[in-house]
């Protein structure tokens, strides 16, 4: 008996009724302690609501790399510099979440989507501080 063909139907099966729910832009939230105003001043404003940016962030970053990489036009709108300016604050100690920690605010919705950050492959993942890096240039 070929066991492949009975593998090919009963593997997607299983997969489909023990998934559980799904997870998308509009139950997000409620997966993860994340909500729409959190990390943003009153003065500041994400580039677009919250549920929007939940489900097509991925599409608005990967759009802009595409425009900053092949064509070489850089926008702050949906620069990845921005995001991490805004939403990724210190810790009560000072530090700066690890991107791997549910603490980090694009790793907490990431590790319950169940989805790879690459993002910080190559860039940083807490805001870049000039005044900080000056003083430290300063005492050398």
């Amino acid at each position: 008996m070929n066991i492949k063909p009975f593998i090919k139907i009963l593997f997607p099966l299983i997969l489909f009724f023990f998934s559980g729910e799904p997870i998308n832009g509009e139950n997000i939230s409620s997966k993860v302690n994340i909500s729409s105003k959190e990390n943003i001043s009153s003065k500041e404003k994400c580039v677009a609501p919250a549920e929007i940016m939940r489900a097509q962030h991925h599409i608005f970053m990967k759009q802009h790399g595409h425009e900053t990489v092949v064509n070489g036009i850089r926008t702050k709108k949906y620069s990845l510099n921005n995001c991490i300016n805004c939403h990724i604050k210190p810790q009560a100690d000072g530090s700066y979440p690890k991107v791997k920690s549910k603490e980090h605010f694009c790793s907490g919705c990431h590790i319950a989507a169940a989805a790879k950050v690459e993002c910080f492959d190559c860039h940083a993942s807490k805001p870049f501080n000039k005044a900080k890096l000056e003083s430290e240039i300063l005492k050398k």
